[in-house]
């Protein structure tokens, strides 16, 4: 994966158009920053619900992994 385009936030904010349209039709993806700090990151929306999914996905197995962990501590 390549390294995110990086602007701070009122030059992103002049391209948020443009930007949009890398995000949508090339996978393009842009960290948005503020006092050179990171502050927010444009992503394809494909992009955002395969992370969403995963993350729901792995939230189920943490809580399906701590179920299980007390249930051996309870037989034991």
């Amino acid at each position: 994966m390549k390294k995110p385009q990086s602007l701070p936030a009122e030059q992103a904010r002049k391209e948020f158009a443009d930007l949009l349209d890398g995000t949508q039709h090339k996978g393009e993806f842009t960290e948005i920053t503020r006092r050179n700090k990171r502050s927010g990151v444009l992503v394809p929306p494909d992009w955002y619900d395969a992370s969403i999914t995963e993350h729901e996905e792995l939230k189920q197995a943490r809580r399906r992994i701590a179920e299980l962990e007390a249930a051996l501590q309870e037989s034991a």
